[in-house]
């Protein structure tokens, strides 16, 4: 029998609408409700259809498929969230339990370490004992920072926080959202950053994510209302900055910078800390260094040069991308624990899609080729070979 719910679920996994998959099938809207619904069967050409819009097995659509609902809408930090958003955060949940349910697939094939980054959330629930102050955060930011061992350039960040036990993922976020974040049902953090994005302003979303993700632990996301929300954003912003550009360190910085209005005087330390431009000027003005007519003015500076588009060294920068997941899935795959057959058969599921899910590139999967582009994470897990299923 046909399983409407499969559909539903793939479906939303590929952020497509029920109009969106429709107009791919040659269908009717309502005819995808009802699917979806199970009130009619599709024809056999149109499973045929959905198996290669949807890139999986016909298999998918008539067995149950074993997914574990761990991330709920309410658990997921997701920005600037309004109507649409909300909507939108469904379909992002579904990729969440999607991409959380295959990655411990493959890690139960391992002996993976726990989290550490617990240890760090108990310590700053520690310290939070109601509403949070700047002071509070900026002291927080201090103690995960020296926690997490991050180096003083920030060129470690990602790499440290995939070796803190967060699943950092990529995908095409969209809407109005850069990223977002979540504590699933069984502590296991994870962020996924929007793509396209530049090295220094990934930082940040990095930054931001961990933020929510040690300030706002059981904060129900779903409810909040607009004043809620921007209200923890801004903690959360401020959270990065102090994280990434530490007070006793910058101090010096700015007060040794000439011009603090004119953005390309930052350009230094932009090169320096792996912060952006905006980001430099905006730690310098909370820190005091500008007055609200110097800040004003770099802002004008900041849209006449074209900088909220494209910075200096933009360019330049090497963009990191996440590597743990692909250092999984290497050891698994190398080591013959199981192959991609298997691993499409379990899911049933083409490889494609599993590329898509974890951003993956299809060379990444030729037999024991390692991606030269790619930081050898065997020294983030630090695994050992378990029994597997």
């Amino acid at each position: 029998m046909f399983n409407g719910k499969n559909l539903q679920l793939i479906r939303m996994l590929q952020g497509l609408s029920r109009k969106e998959l429709a107009e791919k099938l040659n269908v009717s809207e309502q005819s995808v409700w009802q699917f979806e619904k199970q009130m009619i069967e599709p024809s056999f050409e149109n499973i045929l259809q959905l198996k290669e819009i949807l890139q999986v097995k016909t298999a998918f659509f008539f067995e149950e498929f074993p997914i574990t609902k761990v991330i709920s809408e309410t658990n997921v930090a997701y920005r600037k969230a309004d109507i649409t958003s909300k909507k939108k955060t469904n379909s992002e949940v579904v990729y969440l339990n999607v991409a959380l349910d295959i990655i411990q697939y493959f890690e139960s094939f391992l002996n993976v370490p726990k989290t550490t980054l617990l240890t760090l959330r108990k310590k700053v629930g520690e310290r939070v004992t109601g509403d949070i102050t700047n002071e509070e955060i900026e002291a927080i930011a201090r103690m995960s920072r020296s926690f997490l061992e991050i180096q003083p350039n920030n060129a470690n960040l990602l790499y440290i926080l995939e070796k803190s036990g967060i699943h950092v993922l990529e995908k095409n976020v969209g809407g109005k959202a850069d990223a977002y974040s979540a504590w699933s049902q069984d502590e296991t953090p994870v962020i996924v950053l929007g793509v396209k994005k530049s090295a220094v302003r990934r930082n940040f979303d990095l930054a931001h994510e961990l933020g929510h993700l040690l300030l706002h632990p059981y904060v129900d996301f779903f409810e909040l209302e607009k004043k809620e929300r921007q209200k923890i954003e801004r903690q959360a912003d401020y959270f990065a900055s102090c994280f990434l550009l530490p007070k006793e360190r910058l101090t010096k910085e700015f007060g040794e910078l000439k011009k603090l209005s004119n953005p390309d005087s930052y350009t230094p330390l932009k090169s320096k800390y792996n912060v952006s431009i905006q980001a430099l000027e905006m730690r310098a003005y909370k820190l005091g260094f500008l007055t609200p007519k110097q800040h004003s003015y770099f802002y004008r500076q900041i849209s006449l040069k074209g900088y909220k588009f494209e910075e200096p060294l933009d360019s330049e920068i090497a963009l990191k991308r996440p590597g743990k997941i692909r250092s999984i899935l290497d050891m698994v795959l190398s080591n013959q624990l199981i192959d991609l057959s298997e691993i499409e058969a379990h899911f049933n599921m083409e490889r494609k899609l599993i590329e898509a899910i974890f951003s993956i590139e299809p060379e990444f999967f030729i037999p024991f080729e390692k991606q030269a582009e790619f930081t050898s994470f065997d020294n983030v897990l630090n695994v050992d070979f378990g029994n597997g299923k």
